[in-house]
């Protein structure tokens, strides 16, 4: 083993793991139809509205036929595949974690371990879909919780998942950006963290901005 001796430079300019969230309906779906080559796998039934590169899944077992053929011996014939929304697929893991140990809830599972198999599944999963194409983008929905400190109220606003799972999939993410619209109406991402915002990146370009929500601003040519 040659261990370096010289700073070795990163070759990594876009993120690999995307993760979205915001407010319901501010236009997440449509952006990802704007993507050239994103294949939108569709949990909720949000792009029936939209022309769009998109596949209906509709439970757990279409997922994972999904992924498999996108494991394909060809490869993925995509530049991005979306996961839209990342909320719905955890609802399957949950029943399905359920189901299997023979309870009315996975929450019911002694010592927390049906929130443990929860996570595994998601994170298993999001990891099969990154052997699958080099860009990941996985949306989610807006959280919106209000902290009381010394009698002032702080919105926080995160993606809505349950506290460990949110934050080892926001720890798995290359970037993570809140989408909403400013006062004149148009479509902002923040990749800027803040008391209110939970939100960021370790990509350069990215770091600490808002920006206008283009793709031209995210991905970036080499």
């Amino acid at each position: 083993m040659e261990l370096p001796t010289q700073v070795v430079k990163s070759k990594t300019v876009n993120p690999s793991l995307l993760t979205i969230f915001g407010q319901s309906k501010v236009g997440k779906t449509t952006m990802l139809s704007k993507l050239d080559n994103c294949l939108i796998i569709d949990t909720e039934k949000g792009t029936k509205y939209v022309d769009a590169l998109k596949l209906q899944v509709n439970n757990s077992a279409e997922l994972k036929d999904t992924i498999k053929a996108l494991k394909g011996d060809e490869g993925t014939i995509y530049d991005y595949i979306a996961l839209d929304t990342i909320d719905n697929v955890v609802a399957w893991f949950e029943k399905d974690v359920a189901r299997a140990n023979n309870v009315e809830s996975y929450a019911k599972i002694p010592f927390g371990d049906g929130y443990n198999q929860v996570r595994t599944r998601v994170m298993n999963m999001i990891a099969a879909l990154m052997d699958c194409c080099e860009h990941i983008i996985i949306i989610g929905h807006r959280k919106k919780t209000i902290i009381g400190n010394d009698s002032v109220e702080v919105n926080v606003s995160s993606l809505d998942l349950s506290g460990k799972l949110k934050n080892y999939v926001m720890a798995k993410s290359d970037a993570i950006g809140f989408v909403y619209r400013d006062e004149e109406g148009k479509l902002q991402i923040s990749f800027q963290a803040s008391d209110e915002i939970e939100a960021g990146t370790r990509l350069p370009h990215l770091a600490g901005k808002i920006l206008e929500f283009d793709w031209k601003n995210i991905y970036k040519s080499n």
